[in-house]
């Protein structure tokens, strides 16, 4: 008897793990391969230099997108923004621009794939380069480059087949140590924060 109990759980394993299989098989078929998307967002920087000097804590920006398919519900993603920002120096009241350009890559994974929502949570790394210049005045321009990392996490609303909405939220932390300390003793800029947004994702 002991031994029929133990076929029969060992045919059932095989049983259930055959089919977990071929589900996932057929998951994994039905999924589409690529996504490509833009999106509309609100950027927070947690530089206080930066916020204070230019007075914005936030910035509204556009962002693209795109990832594929690599194993089961994982995508390897990737999107760029831009973040620009202006103001007039007290004195002499020249203009000030500050721009960082913002890459982002890293993994998605979707645990759940419902009919019409599929939420999503990721962990990559940013790349960032910056510049800051005051136009007509004989100042070297700033620059330079910064590394860090990001997790986020929303959802994909399905719309149709091939579209998707998109709903949002990434923090980033990336920090940048400066040869010569700012006015204040700063030594470094934290160009890190937090990112959130809506989108539209085409799938294929």
């Amino acid at each position: 008897m002991k031994k029929q109990a133990t076929k029969l759980i060992v045919l059932a394993l095989i049983f259930m793990t055959s089919g977990t299989t071929a589900a996932l098989r057929a998951q994994e078929a039905a999924q589409p391969r690529f996504r490509l998307g833009v999106y509309y967002e609100g950027a927070m920087l947690n530089d206080k230099n930066l916020t204070f000097f230019f007075g914005h804590s936030q910035r509204n920006l556009f962002g693209f997108e795109g990832s594929v398919h690599v194993l089961y519900n994982i995508d390897v993603w990737a999107s760029y923004r831009i973040y620009t920002d202006k103001t007039k120096t007290t004195l002499y009241g020249n203009e000030d621009e500050f721009r960082m350009n913002m890459t982002s890559l890293g993994l998605v994974y979707r645990p759940i794939v419902w009919n019409r929502i599929e939420p999503f949570v990721g962990a990559g790394f940013e790349f960032y380069s910056y510049s800051e210049k005051v136009v007509g005045a004989d100042l070297p321009d700033t620059s330079g480059n910064a590394f860090g990392f990001h997790i986020q996490g929303g959802t994909y609303v399905h719309i149709f087949k091939f579209l998707s909405g998109k709903v949002f939220f990434r923090f980033n932390g990336v920090k940048k140590t400066l040869t010569d300390p700012l006015p204040d003793g700063t030594n470094e800029l934290d160009l890190g924060g937090k990112e959130f947004g809506v989108g539209l994702v085409f799938r294929f």
